[in-house]
């Protein structure tokens, strides 16, 4: 995705998540647990993307149907975004 706003999202997994290489291409159907997503890296990212983003991610968002994949949560921040 060539979205300015996506290219940042994405800088913040690859900052956030243990298991995902750096010179490798984000799979948007990728699963964050296999990635290293665990529930320590999950407060960070969710942290990280609040301040990146300007974002407060409500607490019905916080489950793990959210964090499931790239595409997933992408999907739940940018409408945060929008509205």
């Amino acid at each position: 995705m060539n979205d300015p706003s996506y290219r940042d999202f994405e800088s913040v997994l690859r900052q956030t998540l243990p298991f995902l290489d750096a010179d490798s291409p984000l799979d948007a159907d990728a699963s964050l647990t296999e990635l290293g997503l665990d529930s320590l890296t999950l407060l960070g990212l969710v942290a990280e993307l609040e301040d990146r983003f300007a974002v407060e991610l409500p607490d019905e968002l916080l489950v793990m149907e959210t964090f499931a994949t790239p595409s997933t949560l992408w999907d739940r921040l940018a409408g945060l975004r929008k509205g």
